[in-house]
């Protein structure tokens, strides 16, 4: 266990580390999961990559194991009159019962991948992932709900989330898990403050740098790429990143591993190459893209092996947010 405080952080590999290893629901197998014949996931996982609305590809959370994602995103809606369920949609619908529930495409596989790997992560070689939950409908009858069902899965499978125990006025001792869930979209702050006991992280913005929060409140920092990088910072993600553009980029990364958290944006302006390596470059933690299979074969292309000295067994513990830049091969 780690135990973070706003008057005295962690050194940031030690708390980035520890992030990223960061229904009574039902024990089946893979057969659980509601759609037929998913992918295997990879024998090992590829740092930095985060696939946005991952629920829209063929295989919800399976295509993104395939590649080796480190962190997959779910959107959920509760609809007042489907006994509780969490649905999982970019948008609401008119009957609920045509949308997947969270526990069907993302909490019950991954826990039966837990219990099968029996490793304490998710991937064969002991990687946990991050699960970002996007909450779409109101916050606070939403996340109760969620609590609730995340207290019920850690019942069954002790260890399968990280937990955060709250000891005092921004004082958090931090339990990793096989998943770290971290809750975005419609947050409810005081509701996820006021706990003394919560399974999820809260998912923070570019205006909560340099405020003390404690990473073992919010352990990621998050924001839309044009909210951050406008004016005399703007890039079209065409060409070579300007130096304007890259001074900043630098900056708020250096500012938020100051602060023992990782990073990611969303709505880059390409979803390409030419955005991704700045963001590796630059040792921007999670990459979001659309486009598992390019990302994972980009990141993997930009690996070097380590330089001499470098603890080679700290990638079970996210070389994502450390930025280890290590060469993988296939097993």
């Amino acid at each position: 266990m780690l135990r973070y405080s706003g008057m005295s952080l962690l050194s940031r590999s030690f708390a980035i580390a520890t992030f990223a290893v960061g229904c009574c629901a039902s024990q089946g197998n893979a057969q659980s999961y509601p759609y037929p014949n998913p992918p295997a996931p990879s024998s090992y996982s590829v740092p930095n990559t985060h696939s946005h609305n991952d629920y829209e590809h063929t295989y919800p959370l399976f295509d993104a194991l395939s590649d080796g994602f480190i962190s997959v995103e779910a959107d959920i809606w509760l609809y007042a009159d489907d006994n509780e369920n969490l649905r999982v949609a970019h948008d609401p619908v008119a009957d609920p019962s045509t949308l997947p529930t969270l526990q069907e495409l993302y909490l019950t596989p991954l826990q039966n991948l837990v219990i099968q790997n029996n490793n304490g992560g998710v991937y064969a070689d002991g990687t946990p992932i991050n699960l970002l939950i996007d909450i779409k409908s109101e916050g606070v009858s939403t996340y109760t709900r969620l609590a609730q069902i995340l207290a019920e899965y850690t019942a069954v499978t002790p260890g399968l989330f990280t937990t955060y125990t709250k000891n005092g006025d921004n004082d958090y001792t931090v339990s990793p898990g096989a998943v770290t869930v971290l809750i975005s979209g419609n947050r409810p702050l005081d509701l996820m403050l006021s706990q003394t006991l919560r399974y999820a992280g809260y998912d923070g913005r570019s205006s909560d740098i340099g405020t003390g929060i404690s990473p073992g409140f919010m352990p990621l920092i998050s924001d839309n790429w044009n909210n951050v990088f406008f004016g005399d910072a703007a890039w079209n993600g065409i060409g070579t990143i300007p130096a304007a553009t890259q001074g900043k980029l630098d900056s708020i990364v250096a500012q938020v591993h100051g602060e023992g958290k990782i990073l990611r944006f969303w709505n880059l302006p390409q979803d390409a190459p030419s955005v991704w390596g700045p963001l590796f470059d630059a040792d921007v933690d999670l990459i979001n893209t659309d486009n598992l299979a390019g990302l994972s074969e980009f990141v993997q292309a930009q690996q070097a092996v380590p330089e001499p000295g470098t603890v080679v067994g700290l990638a079970l513990f996210g070389l994502s947010a450390l930025g280890i830049k290590r060469k993988y091969s296939k097993q």
